[in-house]
């Protein structure tokens, strides 16, 4: 499962924050944080690389 919500709250970022530099909605994130969906691997790339940590960190 997605840890996205765990590594954003660590930054202090907003849904709407990490929405806007990846160029998704936030709805988006937010579904991906419920795991209703899972990013593409160029977002999951994005995703790593604006919250400091690796893919499988993210993945794992």
């Amino acid at each position: 499962m997605l840890k996205l919500k765990a590594y954003r709250l660590r930054n202090d970022y907003t849904q709407r924050y990490i929405a806007y530099k990846i160029g998704v909605s936030q709805q988006t994130v937010v579904k991906w944080e419920k795991g209703q969906a899972m990013p593409s691997v160029s977002h999951l790339m994005q995703l790593s690389s604006l919250i400091g940590c690796s893919i499988e960190e993210l993945i794992a």
